[in-house]
């Protein structure tokens, strides 16, 4: 089952030189979501579980669709693979560097696959505040003035 369509990807992109052949686009859409199940064998049971869900959620899918979208622009955006390119312009030039491993490949950032792994980054239990609170570096210091 697709999570994504052309529609998707072209619907979402920003400035000029939206692709326009959706069958291009529907084929890189094919590998990226084959990628994303070898990556995630899991989402598709995720998927299908929030859809039987009373009430349904799509929360899943739609992280899926705009993680593929993602992946698809990128290859779109550089298809030459070129780490940076320049425009010029009369006097003036515009420098592209274009980032990650594998410019204009078809990848998954680490933010990417954790958001579709579920796994929430950055999240702690708990933290312990090392400086005393009477530290008057610390933001709970009140100066004995002040009571």
């Amino acid at each position: 089952m697709a999570w994504t369509t052309a529609a998707d990807v072209i619907g979402t992109w920003i400035g000029e030189d939206a692709p326009s052949d959706s069958a291009l686009v529907d084929s890189w859409i094919a590998r990226a979501e084959r990628m994303v199940r070898r990556q995630v064998p899991d989402l598709q049971a995720r998927i299908d579980g929030e859809a039987d869900a009373l009430p349904p959620s799509t929360e899943t899918v739609d992280t899926a669709r705009d993680v593929i979208a993602a992946m698809v622009t990128r290859v779109f955006r550089n298809p030459e693979g070129k780490r940076s390119s320049s425009v010029m312009t009369g006097p003036y030039s515009e420098n592209v560097t274009y980032g990650g491993d594998q410019p204009g490949g078809l990848f998954l950032t680490a933010d990417e696959l954790s958001m579709l792994s579920g796994v929430r980054q950055g999240q702690r239990a708990f933290s312990v505040d090392l400086m005393p609170s009477t530290s008057p570096y610390s933001p709970f210091y009140v100066p004995e003035t002040w009571l």
